[in-house]
């Protein structure tokens, strides 16, 4: 007996939709916990913590649509241009945020300063990393919106420079994942 072709009914939908808003929502609420946390960089905290979850959310979304690129699928450039460009703009948002907290992860009495004295393989190996890898999905996002602004419409009859840009968001988001992962973990050592 062969199964029929799964159709999406409304209520379908519905709840699919729902159970993205709902965990969406839960996602966004735990770095905005940050802006209430007792601390006088509260602000600096909670801002760099949304910044990057809907990098994470978006470059993740951007994943999805990067792999038809790859593939030499046809795929609608108008929509890709502006999630790219959105992109972007949450990985600056993300790197100045992240810059912005730094200093006082870097300043007297830091996290640093008590990462060094408890746990110094973790400042040396994971944080000297995660200084670095931070700051790499921006220029690779910018490119891929550069690429598909200056290209245009016509790039879909491009191959090369489709792939170019599925491949950029990739590495991109790769490197997102990274520094978003070893940010969680300076958090779960030491607030700043």
């Amino acid at each position: 007996m062969q199964a029929g072709e799964y159709i999406h009914d409304h209520f379908t939908k519905i709840v699919v939709r729902s159970q993205v808003a709902i965990a969406f929502t839960l996602l966004l609420l735990l770095p905005a916990a940050n802006f209430f946390y007792p601390t006088d960089y509260g602000l600096k905290a909670g801002i760099h913590g949304v910044s990057a979850i809907l990098a994470i959310v978006i470059g993740t979304y951007l994943t999805h649509r990067a792999i038809p690129l790859i593939k030499g699928m046809h795929v609608r450039l108008e929509s890709l241009r502006r999630w790219v460009l959105f992109a972007t703009v949450l990985n600056l948002a993300g790197a100045i945020s992240g810059n912005w907290i730094y200093m006082r992860y870097r300043g007297q009495d830091g996290p640093r300063d008590w990462i060094l004295a408890h746990v110094p393989n973790f400042h040396n190996v994971l944080m000297e990393f995660k200084e670095f890898v931070s700051l790499f999905p921006f220029p690779l996002m910018l490119a891929a919106t550069f690429t598909l602004y200056y290209y245009g419409m016509p790039i879909q009859y491009r191959r090369d420079i489709t792939r170019f840009v599925g491949i950029t968001i990739l590495v991109s988001w790769s490197f997102l994942l990274l520094g978003f992962a070893a940010g969680l973990v300076l958090a779960k050592l030491r607030f700043v």
